[in-house]
């Protein structure tokens, strides 16, 4: 660091901080394949639930506008915490200089540049991302989705068959049928709860109004489009009790066309202790309800 004094001014120069600024004319593979890859491709592939791949010039090119407005808005990647409150350890806005390279490749013709300066491209996990599971969970039957009108939230209760408690450190929920899934929601029940304790286990079932069915467990993991799996950081752990049963909220939206669908959810091999207890909040809309944990979901490790 140099400091330099002028006059009655002084000067910082400080170039190891100094934000990196956009080349006049970014190209695809050399400026925009590393921030994709970053930030987009996890969601934004072929199998996955948004509705374009970014992995190729010839399937973002098409893009480029959108791409701009999108992450100039920040609508993408999807935060939602409010950003003068609070510090999350996952949070995933874009930078600054992220967000003025796509914005000055899209303004300049969304050049393709030269493949040998793009890195090596991601490699993703087929079927589950965390990995080999120690148990998968498997809704009963088919829930049957109509054409048309207004699906209510639909909750299927599984048991884990677990003979000894579970310290849980990566959970995943994964769709049948994307079409037609909005999000779901992994909530544990212990033994001894009586949350929903009225409705049968493997079947589904609407809870009557007034007996809402979210608040009674702790949040497992969940899926929704550009939502990753439960991962907590080594040494903590999600606590299931031997006998514990899952809750899963799900959320069906009619897009046209009738069609059925069955989720399954996986437990990866889980530490035999943890040195953290971790727990999750659920809320929205300033009451407790949904989620607030992972990609989209702010983490505050305490």
């Amino acid at each position: 660091m140099t400091i330099r004094i002028i006059g009655p001014t002084l000067f910082l120069s400080i170039a190891s901080l100094a934000a990196p600024t956009p080349s006049a004319k970014p190209t695809f593979h050399k400026d925009i394949v590393p921030i994709l890859q970053k930030n987009c491709q996890s969601c934004h592939r072929p199998g996955e639930a948004v509705p374009m791949s970014l992995l190729t010039y010839q399937d973002a090119r098409p893009w480029a506008k959108a791409i701009k407005q999108a992450v100039a808005s920040r609508k993408m990647p999807p935060w939602f915490a409010d950003p003068h409150v609070g510090t999350f350890t996952n949070d995933r806005r874009m930078s600054e200089p992220e967000i003025a390279t796509l914005t000055a490749w899209a303004d300049s013709g969304a050049l393709e540049g030269k493949a040998k300066d793009a890195p090596p491209p991601l490699t993703f996990t087929e079927g589950w991302l965390i990995g080999k599971p120690e148990a998968v969970f498997e809704m009963p039957e088919e829930v049957q989705v109509p054409a048309s009108g207004t699906v209510e939230y639909t909750y299927f209760i599984v048991p884990t068959g677990f003979t000894e408690d579970k310290w849980v450190y990566q959970a995943e929920a994964r769709p049948g049928n994307r079409a037609l899934l909005h999000h779901i929601i992994v909530y544990s029940r212990d033994p001894g709860s009586r949350w929903l304790r009225q409705y049968p286990l493997g079947k589904g079932f609407i809870p009557n109004r007034g007996g809402n069915g979210e608040l009674g467990g702790q949040f497992v993991t969940g899926f929704a489009p550009g939502l990753p799996p439960e991962e907590l950081r080594p040494g903590q752990g999600k606590l299931i009790k031997a006998g514990s049963d899952l809750v899963f909220q799900m959320h069906y939206t009619a897009n046209g066309k009738a069609g059925s669908d069955r989720w399954h959810a996986c437990r990866p091999g889980s530490p035999a202790s943890a040195a953290v207890r971790a727990e999750s909040t659920a809320c929205a809309a300033g009451r407790k309800a949904g989620h607030a944990n992972g990609r989209g979901r702010p983490r505050r490790d305490r």
